[in-house]
């Protein structure tokens, strides 16, 4: 069956109920009369159940087609389509619907699947989780590309045909994935030499063309994927992307140049700035022309390159015409001239010039290059890749996804590509700066979090963010109020990376909105929020670009083209430079204490003239505008900032930097950030602060970012800490009292010791409201890390923290976080700097039992020290083999026995079990140097040592030549040759009964050694009081249960076992009666271990500690596996 025709065509029953008898054969069934199903006439015209499917695994779903009514509008009522067939189909005892919906006057067709929702368990079992109804959307019909409508259906046919199988065809990860990789793989073609893509930058250098060539790239692509999204709305005509059509108006247009770039300047770079950055006509009335004059001022507005056409002027202007003027600065040419120590110079960005000179090689000075080839190659150019795709101008959401790529998209392919690609690390700049893509549903949950807060945790305000929510008349001086608070929110995120938070901000705003206030204007509203209640800043130029892309995406989704009206009925987009800017968040501009008394009375006005001109540039429409509202800006900042430094406010040098901040300037990065001066905003403005700030160690790089902050005044400020922790303290600046954070970072900071400062800061300065702990979930696709959320309230603790703990059990939790929390959710306290970890109400209890009674470990009498470091295990650390070797070399008597003494056996951090030991046969030549041994009295063990090279055993540092290869000795101390690295002065403790553990460790094992192991560097060792009880305890089931998550979790669930983590653990003291007890009990189980002992001792533990039968059940046999 050839199922393009059927679904690439206006709406037929009769052939998609073939096309369903082709995919599921004889388990589909259709009524020889369809059953009409009552729905709302404002919705539909009519309903018909066709008939249903019986699935595989025993489920079955119905068949529906639904025409809609001409009027409804279907972007405003999804939830009502969504659900105006869930009552039929669940009476029914269906799992869900396809639904077919069309207009007799469309030729497009909505083929829907609707269901709960449904997820695998920990078992592989596919389970319903929820009944919240989703629904995934394929837009067909004459017209649309569905290639990925077709391959997916064939795979469900070839399919087992369960449940999963329906829900894989409609997934929409899957989908972006594969267009990742095709883009990605684009992306490399583009950048590599054979790309031949080429920006002039500074003009009067040859040799930068390339340079920063990977964002320009990007910068492209954007600018690309925005002008196919917006085709999505007919306001771009198809044919500017026909290779055939193109051949008929340039000039020699060869398709498959690898070198020739006439496709790109004559029809892209006139699209993009001389067409959607230009008016159609201003209000000066200068219309779309050609620029001629030379040195006129608006050049880089207008058209170029006649000379690559075949027709004439006015058939160029014609050719793009039908193109609305957008406005926005996104298509604002970046080439300009830089006037830098009195000398100008010209950058040419963009290289949109009329100018075709050339260098000497033939390159050209002035204008980009970007071969045709790269668009128009079979399969692999650019246009063939988008063109396989289907689009959609409105971003999902999690309960409603057209089965097309997203705006979201766009913030995911600025993840993936930004920044110089590095082929050894397979990463991209935005990664390597600790940077990951927050997942959809991650975002929606943390906004509505936010907003909740913000509004007020009551039923009712949550009541208004629940999928059945329903509009009450007589609640509206309610909701008038309501919509008042959201439309006077300030929000920001301090790391907007491509604007994930800002537009799911926008988004669920919207969204209450218009359930509030149905009868507003949803283009007026985003408007408002956008210049009222939004604000991001990145320390990525490009970064901010594509948060405004998607800013405008979502403005036009909801505009209509209308030939009848100026500008086709679309409104000119905002301009957002003072919404979303490039700068360093966490160096803010420190206003001085002592300023003067009175304030000159100019600086107020100053302030005031500076927020209207900022309010005009917001809808200015025409350059010369935007020009002199921009010099008007300038002005206003020098005098403001001469002002400000005459009144004390900053120093001198800080208002000069003030001053020279440009928030037009689309390339440059502010080295501070200041919301008053760049918003217009007071201190502390925001009532949320929302993101996903960078995980990045400060002593990266030589401890760059550790020397940048040092002296930020940062109380979380640790230098071996995270750059996430500042956020936390930055977001908590910036907020407002009573102010709400939320953020997603690693969790790290909830156990480590450089967490120690934020943890005291948050639980001193915050009120902790929600901690979710991901604790082993893998929530960034390209990330490892394991996370958490936090909300706090910049108010007194209240102590009463709400807490959830997600694994690898429950993992699809993170798909339906509310309900999750609703039904897991314990509270905790967090009061100060010690681990927060999260515990259940009788985990409390058992912990709380275990305080009562117990001391700190660091105020018991024992010591815990690390294993030996050689420097060079390969001649210290030998076998048996080689052991016996040295001592039969021995001459004397004498030297036997000094040499048998020195080499010790030695255990390593793999070689550690519960209760025991897989010993390897090793042994340590023990030449410690806090022994003073005299390597003379040795001379088998010198003889084998210097069998290395004793270049290679110096302890100097140093790189030697021998036999014309280089040598590096071990790192610079003051030991001799044949000595180890480390001192050693405890060395004695490993001849006593002592507890051994590995340093890294996902089992958590203690064994008790009184047989005189050393241990290498992979071990700790612990001597002192009680060592066979804390033997015990270590290794029991309580001490696992309770204290597991004191100990930070590394990638792969290992643990690092540092002594730092073992001082505040508390531990009941016993008398030396109950160690002896312990002690036979220990001997027992380490001569033959089994599980049956193992719990004998764990109950002698829980004796000790006078658990309850309920606790000891909860805590049961605990074993890592």
């Amino acid at each position: 069956m050839n199922y393009k025709d059927i679904i690439e065509s206006r709406y037929n029953r009769e052939a998609w109920q073939g096309l369903l008898h082709d995919i599921f054969h004889n388990n589909v069934k259709f009524w020889s009369k369809p059953i009409p199903i009552q729905v709302s006439s404002r919705l539909a015209k009519t309903a018909l159940r066709l008939g249903n499917i019986t699935l595989s695994d025993g489920e079955t779903i119905a068949v529906y087609e639904v025409e809609l009514n001409d009027k409804v509008d279907i972007s405003r009522n999804k939830r009502g389509i969504r659900d105006m067939l869930t009552s039929d189909w669940r009476g029914m005892g269906y799992i869900g619907a396809f639904v077919f919906s069309y207009r007799k006057n469309e030729s497009s067709l909505r083929f829907s699947y609707v269901s709960e929702t449904w997820n695998f368990d920990k078992d592989g079992n596919y389970e319903k989780r929820s009944t919240d109804t989703m629904r995934y959307t394929y837009l067909l019909g004459e017209g649309r590309g569905c290639r990925t409508a077709i391959d997916r259906f064939t795979t469900l046919k070839e399919s087992k045909q369960a449940l999963s199988d329906i829900t894989a065809a409609f997934s929409v990860e899957t989908l972006t994935k594969l267009f990742y990789k095709d883009l990605f793989d684009w992306y490399l073609w583009a950048i590599s030499p054979d790309g031949n893509i080429s920006f002039p930058n500074n003009t009067a250098i040859e040799e930068d063309d390339r340079e920063d060539l990977e964002k320009k790239i990007i910068r492209m692509i954007t600018r690309i994927i925005f002008v196919w999204f917006i085709k999505q709305k007919n306001l771009v005509p198809g044919n500017l992307f026909d290779e055939n059509f193109i051949e008929t108006i340039l000039k020699d247009f060869d398709s498959q140049s690898s070198t020739s770039g006439t496709y790109y300047n004559a029809i892209l770079q006139n699209l993009f700035f001389a067409t959607l950055n230009r008016a159609i006509e201003d209000e000066n009335g200068e219309k779309r022309g050609f620029a001629e004059r030379v040195g006129f001022t608006d050049v880089k507005t207008l058209y170029r390159y006649d000379e690559l056409f075949t027709i004439s002027k006015d058939e160029i202007i014609r050719l793009f015409s039908e193109v609305p003027f957008l406005n926005g600065g996104l298509f604002e040419c970046l080439d300009k001239t830089k006037t830098l120590d009195g000398v100008s110079k010209a950058y040419y960005y963009d290289g949109f010039s009329r100018n075709a000179s050339k260098f000497s090689d033939g390159r050209y000075r002035y204008r980009a290059v970007v071969p045709n080839i790269l668009f128009f190659a079979p399969e692999k150019g650019l246009f063939s890749i988008l063109a396989r795709y289907n689009f959609t101008i409105e971003e999902n959401t999690p309960e409603e996804q057209q089965v097309a790529l997203d705006p979201e998209l766009l913030g995911k392919v600025f993840e993936n590509l930004l920044g110089a690609y590095n082929p050894e690390t397979k990463e991209t700049a935005r990664n390597q700066s600790g940077s990951f893509y927050t997942p959809r549903e991650i975002v929606g949950y943390m906004v509505d979090e936010s907003l909740i807060a913000y509004l007020g945790d009551t039923p009712f305000h949550r009541s208004l963010f629940a999928q059945n929510f329903k509009y009450e008349p007589e609640r509206t001086s309610e909701y008038n109020e309501i919509a008042r608070k959201l439309k006077s929110v300030k929000v920001i995120d301090p790391a907007c990376g491509s604007g994930a938070f800002p537009m799911g901000m926008l988004n669920r705003m919207i969204d209450i909105l218009q359930r509030i206030e149905p009868d507003e204007n949803t283009y007026a509203q985003k408007l408002t929020i956008i210049e009222n209640c939004l604000y991001g800043s990145d320390i990525q130029s490009i970064a901010v670009q594509i948060t405004k892309l998607r800013f405008f995406i979502s403005l036009i989704c909801d505009c209509e083209k209308d030939p009848s009206k100026p500008n086709f009925g679309i409104p000119t987009l905002p301009n957002l430079e003072t919404k979303f800017v490039a700068a360093n968040s966490l160096i803010g501009k420190k206003r001085n204490v002592q300023s003067n008394l009175f304030e000159n009375p100019e600086i107020k006005p100053t302030k005031e003239a500076l927020t209207e001109i900022r309010h005009e540039h917001f809808m200015a429409k025409s350059a010369v505008t935007k020009r002199r509202l921009r010099e008007q800006d300038q002005n206003l900042r020098e005098k403001l900032a001469s002002l400000l430094a005459e009144n004390n406010d900053f120093a001198p040098e800080d208002a000069k930097q003030l001053a020279s901040w440009n928030p037009y300037d689309q390339n440059t990065v502010s080295r501070f950030f200041d919301p008053e001066w760049m918003f217009g905003l007071s201190d502390n403005p925001f009532d949320i602060v929302i993101g996903n700030p960078p995980y990045i160690q400060l002593q990266n790089n030589s401890g760059e970012l550790a020397i940048l902050y040092a002296d930020c005044g940062y109380k979380t400020y640790a230098r071996t800490g995270d750059i996430y922790c500042l956020f936390y303290e930055r977001g908590w600046q910036l907020l407002k009292d009573g102010g709400h954070l939320c953020y997603i970072t690693s969790n790290k900071w909830m156990r480590a010791g450089y967490g120690e400062k934020t943890r005291d800061f948050l639980s001193h300065n915050t009120d902790p409201q929600l901690l979710i702990d991901f604790a082993g979930v893998k929530i960034f696709e390209s990330a490892t890390v394991d996370t958490n959320i936090l909300l706090f309230s910049k108010n007194k603790n209240q102590h009463k923290t709400l807490c959830a703990v997600t694994n690898k059990q429950n993992k699809d939790s993170v798909r339906n976080l509310s309900v999750f929390v609703q039904q897991e959710g314990v509270d905790c306290d967090f009061s100060s700097s010690e681990s927060w970890v999260i515990l259940s109400p009788v985990e409390q209890s058992i912990k709380r039992k275990i305080e009562a009674v117990g001391t700190p470990l660091k105020d018991w009498d024992i010591q815990i020290n690390y294993g030996i470091k050689t420097g060079f295990n390969d001649a210290f650390i030998i076998s048996t083999e080689k052991r016996n070797e040295i001592l039969a070399n021995c001459q004397t008597e004498d030297e036997y026995t000094r040499t048998d003494e020195l080499i010790r056996p030695i255990l390593r951090g793999r070689d550690i079990k519960r209760y025991g030991y897989n010993w390897a046969d090793l042994w340590l030549i023990a030449t410690f140097p806090s022994r003073h041994y005299d390597i003379e009295a040795f001379p088998s063990v010198k003889k084998h040592l210097l069998s290395y090279g004793k270049e290679r055993l110096e302890q100097t540092g140093k790189t030697y030549a021998v036999n014309g290869e280089k040598i590096k000795a071990r790192k610079k101390t003051n030991n001799k040759w044949f000595e180890t690295q480390d001192s050693i002065s405890y060395w004695d403790d490993f001849n006593k009964p002592k507890i051994v553990y590995p340093n890294m460790t996902k089992y958590m094992p203690f064994v008790y050694d009184d047989m005189g192991y050393y241990t290498n560097q992979k071990c700790f060792v612990i001597t002192g009081q009680n060592i066979a009880y804390l033997t015990a305890f270590f290794n029991s089931s309580l001490f696992k249960f309770c204290f597991r998550e004191s100990f930070p979790e590394l990638q792969g669930g290992t643990r690092e076992m540092s002594k730092i983590f073992f001082d505040k653990i508390p531990v009941k003291q016993i008398s030396n009666k109950e160690e002896e007890l312990f002690k036979n009990a220990i001997d027992d189980i380490q001569n033959e271990y089994n599980k049956s002992k193992a719990i004998v001792i764990d109950s002698m533990i829980y004796d000790l500690y006078n658990l309850s039968e309920k606790e000891r059940q909860i805590i049961g046999f605990v074993e890592i596996e």
